[in-house]
């Protein structure tokens, strides 16, 4: 277990028998009741981050609108629990735009997202007059033909991707840059607004970006707002209505201290003397030929901005014509400010347990500690290697001599890591002890699959009243074998 607990620490505590307790809660008799793996938020945690939006937005930009990204941790409680606090919903599929209207989630509070939207998804939002975030170009012409066939005009913003930012954060979820598989080409923008124009059933509404996950550099968000806005006054000029600027989410979570995070790059960059990456892998390096050395290209894993702070610096900060953000939005009309976070709502607000099944070592003599928990059930661990969190053993959290591991799943193939790099724990596990894995609210089931045939976990809520509340239920053998027909 790292020492800097970061958000976690008004939170934690122990039980008289050294268990990990949060918030009130003894996740050793969690486990035990629940069995493992398990999923585990925090409501306390998820209202507060969400207030820390709302009330910085309400303070420093009136027209705005908190759309809770569903992917991030899809659940009917959590969309519930928001939906009450006044949220809206950022929809990537058909499926979670049923949630969040099952969720009381009302229409003109719901974007809809995807680059590969259904017939069904279309027609359903354009029925509902749901905002369509348009992606990729050629989706215009299927959304206008799709508005016909029903006479409904259909409303849009324009997604648009080719901004000039890069290494913001890991490849695999950076979504802005001209490596994408989402968005417009902010070069054909203008050609983009004439289209949508000369196209009788779309309604221009505005322009959307969302830069990746775990954006830690508020700069990007600065260099893209900027474009945004010149690209707005273009629209304009045109004749293409800009209601809203839609400014995505992507904001990171503090998963290590700054001094923690920097010695973990540190022996990563030096894995080849230390063994500290699976194989010795360059785990998040890239080697710059320019600047002839190894260049961080990953995921940040540690961030200074909280949702109170990041607003206030994003709309407050001089950026170009020694104007702040905010007075540039006031020159194009004050357009409505939409964000859609997703892992900086939920991402600190969660843990998963996973019980210890046996400590041992590789054949090339590295400790490893196999738990009963697989990749496939532990957030982005598949496509993104530098992923890592924060591990303690949760049944007895006395400090003994540090013990630095890797931890394998219980699937049947190697690369079925937790991480690919180095957990350090307090001291050496046993068979039967619990591993509390932090900051998993985000996207920790987003790939879970029966893979090996096992089921997928249970998650739990904590509710503000201290009380356990099943809101998945773990699968059983008739839910797992219920799809095959012979």
């Amino acid at each position: 277990m790292i020492s800097d607990k970061g958000p976690w620490n008004k939170h934690i505590d122990k039980t008289e028998e050294n268990h990990r307790k949060i918030s009130g809660t003894d996740m050793v008799e969690l486990a035990t009741k629940y069995g493992t793996p398990l999923y585990v938020l925090f409501e306390d945690l998820i209202v507060g981050n969400y207030k820390k939006y709302q009330q910085s937005l309400e303070k420093e930009y009136k027209d705005h609108l908190i759309c809770y990204a569903v992917k991030a941790n899809a659940s009917n409680y959590i969309l519930s629990l928001l939906s009450k606090l006044g949220s809206g919903a950022d929809v990537a599929s058909e499926y979670e735009l049923q949630l969040a209207l099952n969720a009381g989630i009302s229409a003109e509070k719901i974007r809809a997202n995807g680059n590969c939207k259904s017939e069904s998804y279309l027609e359903e939002c354009i029925t509902r007059e749901i905002i369509i975030n348009a992606d990729p170009e050629e989706e215009l012409k299927t959304i206008d033909s799709t508005a016909k066939e029903l006479g409904v005009p259909a409303k849009i913003n324009l997604r648009l991707a080719g901004f000039p930012i890069k290494h913001i954060t890991s490849r695999a979820i950076m979504t802005s840059s001209d490596w994408s598989k989402f968005g417009i080409d902010i070069k054909r923008a203008s050609s983009v607004f004439q289209k949508v124009l000369d196209m009788d059933m779309l309604i221009p509404n505005g322009l959307m970006v969302h830069l990746g996950s775990q954006i830690t550099d508020i700069s990007a968000y600065h260099i893209v707002l900027d474009t945004l806005i010149n690209l707005s006054r273009d629209a304009q000029r045109a004749g293409f209505d800009i209601k809203e600027i839609d400014m995505g989410g992507g904001l990171g979570i503090q998963y290590f201290g700054f001094e923690d995070w920097n010695t973990i790059k540190e022996k990563i960059k030096t894995t080849r003397k230390e063994n500290y990456t699976w194989a010795n892998e360059f785990i998040g390096y890239e080697y710059n030929f320019d600047l002839n050395n190894l260049e961080w290209i990953g995921e940040e894993l540690s961030c200074k901005y909280t949702p109170d702070t990041f607003i206030p610096k994003l709309l407050n900060e001089k950026f170009s014509a020694n104007k702040t953000f905010k007075e540039k939005l006031e020159e194009i009309g004050s357009p409505r400010l939409v964000i859609e976070p997703g892992r900086s709502m939920v991402g600190n607000a969660g843990v998963t347990i996973a019980k210890v099944c046996h400590v041992s070592k590789t054949p090339g003599g590295e400790n490893i500690v196999h738990v009963d928990l697989g990749v496939n059930s532990h957030t982005f661990g598949t496509i993104v290697p530098e992923q890592l969190h924060r591990v303690e053993i949760a049944n007895d959290i006395e400090e003994g001599e540090h013990f630095e591991t890797f931890i394998a799943g219980n699937l049947c193939f190697t690369g079925d890591l937790l991480c690919k790099i180095k957990s350090k724990l307090m001291k050496k596990p046993q068979r039967g002890d619990y591993l509390l894995f932090y900051d998993t609210g985000a996207y920790s089931d987003f790939f879970a699959s029966n893979a090996n045939l096992f089921p997928r976990p249970a998650k739990v809520v904590i509710t503000k009243e201290g009380i356990s509340k099943l809101l998945v239920r773990r699968e059983n053998f008739s839910e797992i074998f219920g799809r095959y027909e012979l």
